[in-house]
């Protein structure tokens, strides 16, 4: 057991853990493409996986990732990543790492830089916070604790569920401005307090 709460193998094969969340990244890469939502590298994924997270690398074409755009985060502490790759992790891995501290029976994130920022069907955030900062991470991650869609103030809209598919289905439905979902199903319209 790790300081963070997390249990870690004393081995794991990366390359396999990698092979095996590629296909799933591929495939849905492919379909954010397909959804018109995927603006040069303008986005990012990631999958929980044992030890730790595999995240799309910083600058990735979520419509055109190689192997070797997916890398393996063993840990983020505030802003410090401990990461295996030979790309740096997206500079969102931490509040994705985050989001999963909140949400621990999440598997995947999915996050684009693009939506309809005149959604009002969305939870959205209330302050524009600069993306890839430890603030941001502490911020969005309040508002997962009522929602699995949120409206990141002027950066895109980000999902979460228990597979990487389902995330990305439900990015992709909470971006179409017509459709009245976004709330994780029982839940209401509230906003988070600031703590």
């Amino acid at each position: 057991m790790c300081d963070d709460g997390y249990k870690r193998p004393e081995m794991i094969s990366l390359g396999k853990i990698i092979q095996v969340g590629f296909a799933e990244f591929a495939k849905c890469g492919q379909r954010i493409e397909e959804s018109g939502l995927a603006v040069g590298s303008g986005g990012n994924m990631s999958i929980r996986a044992p030890g730790g997270i595999l995240v799309t690398s910083t600058g990735s074409k979520l419509s055109d990732l190689k192997i070797e755009d997916i890398i393996f985060v063993s840990s983020a502490d505030g802003e410090q990543l401990y990461y295996f790759g030979s790309k740096k992790p997206s500079s969102e891995t931490v509040m994705h790492w985050t989001i999963y501290q909140v949400r621990p029976e999440i598997q995947a994130v999915s996050h684009v830089n693009v939506g309809p920022k005149d959604n009002l069907n969305i939870l959205t955030s209330t302050k524009e916070i600069a993306y890839g900062t430890y603030e941001l991470a502490q911020d969005t991650s309040k508002y997962f604790k009522i929602s699995d869609t949120v409206m990141l103030k002027n950066h895109g809209v980000i999902a979460v569920g228990g597979s990487l598919t389902q995330a990305t289905d439900l990015l992709i439905e909470a971006t179409d401005k017509n459709k009245p979902y976004v709330f994780a199903p029982g839940q209401t319209f509230a906003t988070p307090s600031s703590t």
